[in-house]
């Protein structure tokens, strides 16, 4: 359970908020790269963190994130018009570059030096990974770019979808750290002999296990970045001790827990707030090989792990307003939840937990749900030490993004904290050739 004072804190991201504010202090995705196919294309409405912005892409490429309304007075600029490295707006003409400053203001007697005392609220970007970043914070404190390692990778190798949630952020984000809810939610149960379940499987068929994780074996851990999740084996040999380091929650927004991944293809699901009741979700899978038109293929059509989308728009066939489209018979006979695949069976629990912003103070909390509560603490701690002045170190690390899980295995009585530092050390910069990811020790070879 948490206090109403918490749950708004944690939950509210206008600017101005605590929570608000320390998100404005992380670079985060805002809209796909396709949305903007070429230079002077039409300009693309973008919501973030509760601001109305319009994106484009100038004459020599670059994109732009400026105000969604004129400085003179307040026309929508998403209907301007995208010429000559600028955004005119239609209503008197005035004109923008990507950087905000006006360089046309063709209805003003005021002198031609006039136009450079005007600006229009603009945003750094930068694009990577198919997809465009916005820094939203302060000016003099623009951090470095993060350094996953998927931005590294050729577009050969990656393949992301964004789509719409109508709910808060944080419920989403939180069920990444729901431990044990696949083995219900995203189960397949079919029927035996005698009527009965005979088994529960995940989409790909591995086999679940219902009985939780005991708790004295997982722990949260503190990074750099954020938090991962450690898993003590219960077996140890010759007096040693294993753990299993994954399931990272990079800050702000971004996670890697649950999804399946064929061997060398690694996943990240990015919840980036639009604002207190809606967040845009980007679904990413990349991989150190080129991705194989099967894999593509399965992807673009949803399968097991990507919601199918209404033509045109970035929002669910399967939603709220039609209930999901449950199938009672499917729930009955084939799978648990009578639904389509794993996003929208999230879906339907996270969009409706008593409305949009989930009400933690009715809920009840036992010993598995030690990730959520331990990732509200981070996230509570950083927004407010920042709103005491104390900006947060993790943008500030961006090397540290480039984590892996792994297995280490060390001594009996190691301090666990001491015991994961090898796996917590960032990857270094890869090399990609045609076949895919360069190994370092061929590197040296051919040298």
């Amino acid at each position: 359970m948490l206090s109403a004072e918490d749950n708004k804190v944690l939950t509210e991201v206008d600017a101005g908020t605590p929570m608000g504010e320390l998100f404005r202090r992380f670079w985060l995705p805002a809209m796909l790269s396709e949305e903007l196919p070429g230079p002077d294309c039409a300009p693309v409405r973008v919501r973030l963190l509760g601001e109305d912005m319009v994106a484009f892409r100038d004459s020599d490429g670059k994109v732009g994130v400026v105000d969604a309304y004129c400085p003179h007075r307040n026309a929508p600029m998403f209907f301007g018009r995208n010429e000559e490295s600028g955004l005119r707006c239609i209503y008197h003409g005035w004109k923008f570059d990507v950087d905000g400053n006006c360089t046309d203001m063709p209805n003003c007697w005021e002198g031609e030096s006039f136009k450079n005392r005007v600006k229009i609220t603009s945003y750094p970007t930068f694009e990577g990974g198919d997809m465009i970043w916005l820094y939203m914070g302060p000016k003099d404190r623009i951090p470095p770019k993060p350094a996953y390692e998927f931005l590294d990778a050729p577009p050969e190798h990656r393949y992301v979808l964004k789509f719409f949630v109508n709910c808060n952020y944080l419920n989403s984000l939180e069920n990444e750290f729901s431990d044990g809810h696949a083995a219900f939610l995203h189960s397949q149960q079919f029927v035996g002999p005698n009527g009965g379940p005979q088994k529960v499987i995940t989409g790909d068929g591995t086999p679940l296990s219902r009985v939780p994780t005991d708790p004295a074996l997982r722990t949260v851990v503190d990074t750099d970045f954020g938090q991962v999740s450690v898993l003590r084996r219960p077996d140890t040999e010759d007096g040693r001790e294993v753990y299993v380091v994954g399931f990272p929650f990079w800050f702000p927004c971004f996670s890697a827990a649950g999804a399946l991944n064929a061997p060398g293809v690694y996943p990240l699901n990015i919840k980036v707030p639009v604002d207190n009741e809606n967040f845009v979700f980007f679904r990413y899978k990349w991989s150190e090989k080129p991705l194989t038109e099967k894999a593509l293929f399965e992807m673009r059509a949803g399968g097991f792990e990507f919601p199918e989308l209404i033509p045109g728009t970035y929002w669910p066939v399967q939603n709220k307003s039609n209930d999901y489209q449950i199938d009672r018979v499917k729930q009955r006979f084939y799978n648990y939840s009578g639904m389509m695949n794993t996003p929208v069976e999230d879906l339907a629990v996270l969009e409706n937990q008593r409305g949009a912003i989930a009400d933690r103070t009715r809920e009840v909390l036992v010993s598995t749900d030690k990730g959520i509560i331990q990732g509200r603490r981070r996230l509570l701690e950083a927004a407010l030490a920042l709103a005491d002045g104390v900006e947060p170190k993790e943008p500030w690390h961006p090397e540290a993004y480039r984590f892996r899980p792994g297995v280490v295995t060390v001594a009996a009585g190691t301090p666990v904290e001491e015991a994961i530092q090898p796996v917590l050390r960032p990857v270094p910069p890869r090399r990609y050739g045609p076949d895919g990811l360069i190994d370092e020790d061929d590197l040296v070879a051919a040298d």
